[in-house]
């Protein structure tokens, strides 16, 4: 059973590195991505296996999926520059920006 969630963790490490290259994930979130879809997959290979624990996988899934298609449509603004800059007045918010796009942060 552990060399089966293994196999199918390490086949999805080149797709997860890959959407830390281009921006989409930090490190960490992609730590956190295979701790979670290990637990799952642990779930999904036990003697005893319920809808529940499927429905939660896909769940997940879609989760992340959407989360890639978000970060993806920002536009010129990367989506951890919007995170820093949430709940922001127009006059700081611009000001951010340009200090975070220069370098200054």
């Amino acid at each position: 059973m552990a060399e089966i969630v293994q196999q199918r963790i390490e086949d999805r490490i080149p797709e997860l590195e890959q959407l830390e290259r281009v921006g989409l994930f930090t490190k960490n979130e992609v730590k956190s991505i295979i701790k979670r879809v290990t637990a799952l997959e642990y779930k999904l290979h036990r003697l005893i296996i319920n809808k529940e624990d499927f429905i939660a996988y896909i769940q997940y899934e879609i989760n992340v999926l959407e989360l890639i298609k978000k970060r993806r449509n920002c536009g010129k603004i990367h989506w951890r520059a919007m995170k820093f800059l949430e709940g922001e007045s127009v006059e700081r918010f611009i000001s951010k920006y340009t200090l975070l796009q220069t370098g200054h942060i």
